[in-house]
């Protein structure tokens, strides 16, 4: 099967749909591609918070709160996952067809998809399932009759046949794993605060947007807790050489361009901050030429590794003072004049 020309995979998470009433916005994306000759496929996630409400009712009902399917630890065989899953998987299963029914109602083609329909198969686990391979046949077979195939994230199906979720973040690898089998030209990730900056702005007021990002580099910092793309799509993108672009809905606003490979001449350094219970982890990533040996941080525990290229220094402290630790860290090796 040859490259699908013209073929752009949108990603629209729940920053961006954060009610039926941002659909509009996000369609309009959809219609201006169209219009200038590209051949979309949308992948939605749930409504913001639509997800933390299916498990706090699953929670309700379980007695323990559904704490173990919170963990890594929980079986991904029981009947409790299961049922959790299809739970789960009707957020976006919502979004896509009212998406679909948004461009419908402008004129345009359209057609939902659940995960399973659009070729994802997992590993045979529930919550948090490994995405194995993808049959975009149906979409393919679609694009080719004009339509804008819409598609539920986060989802698939395994291969015991079940119905499974890929766990948080999962959006993002559905449009990537989608993307690398459509053989797309791009995919665009639409997220609230546009293209990616240098660290988390709630946190650090300061920080600078970045106009290019090595994937490399992004997939440790996502590793590390970062909540901008999901590590594995990263990864899954880098390998795959598929193009990403993080991007905001707005045409004119700055966006990221993810490059596949790490180049040290114009390295830039990014930061993470992880809370757990009590701890919180700070972690600044960036070209190892231009890394420090250590955080200057009185830390409970610290340390550092290389990978691809790339380093990373970390060093954990009280959560109670995780953000002044982070504001240090950018004042001293980041903020410049």
């Amino acid at each position: 099967m040859g490259a699908a020309s013209g073929v752009v995979v949108d990603k629209f998470g729940g920053s961006v749909l954060r009610s039926p009433q941002d659909i509009v916005g996000a369609v309009s994306v959809v219609e201006r591609q169209r219009a200038a000759g590209l051949r979309p496929v949308v992948v939605v996630s749930a409504f913001e918070g639509v997800t933390d409400t299916i498990l706090e009712a699953a929670g309700v009902l379980l007695p323990d709160g559904a704490a173990t399917l919170r963990t890594p630890s929980h079986d991904p065989e029981s009947q409790k996952a299961r049922e959790t899953d299809r739970a789960l998987a009707t957020g976006e299963a919502l979004s896509a067809a009212l998406f679909a029914l948004g461009l419908v109602a402008r004129g345009i083609p359209a057609r939902s998809f659940s995960g399973a329909e659009a070729g994802i198969r997992t590993a045979a686990a529930h919550l948090g399932a490994e995405v194995r391979r993808v049959l975009a046949r149906p979409l393919r077979d679609a694009l080719a009759e004009g339509i804008v195939p819409v598609v539920a994230g986060f989802q698939g199906i395994g291969t015991h046949g079940e119905l499974t979720t890929l766990g948080r973040g999962g959006t993002d690898l559905s449009a990537v794993a989608l993307a690398v089998a459509l053989r797309a030209d791009r995919c665009e990730l639409f997220k609230d605060v546009g293209g990616v900056l240098e660290c988390d702005p709630h946190i650090v007021p300061a920080a600078r947007f970045l106009p290019q990002v090595d994937a490399i580099q992004l997939e440790l910092l996502a590793a590390m807790g970062a909540e901008i793309v999901h590590p594995v799509a990263v990864r899954r993108a880098r390998r795959g050489r598929m193009p990403l672009v993080v991007r905001a809905l707005d045409d004119d606003a700055p966006q990221t361009v993810v490059r596949p490979a790490a180049r040290e001449d114009d390295g830039v350094l990014m930061l993470a901050l992880d809370r757990k219970e009590r701890v919180a982890r700070i972690s600044l990533v960036g070209p190892a030429a231009l890394m420090p040996e250590v955080l200057p941080l009185p830390a409970h525990g610290e340390g550092a590794f290389d990978q691809g290229g790339m380093r990373v220094v970390w060093a954990e402290v009280p959560v109670a003072s995780a953000e002044s630790a982070a504001l240090a860290v950018h004042a001293a090796f980041m903020a410049r004049s």
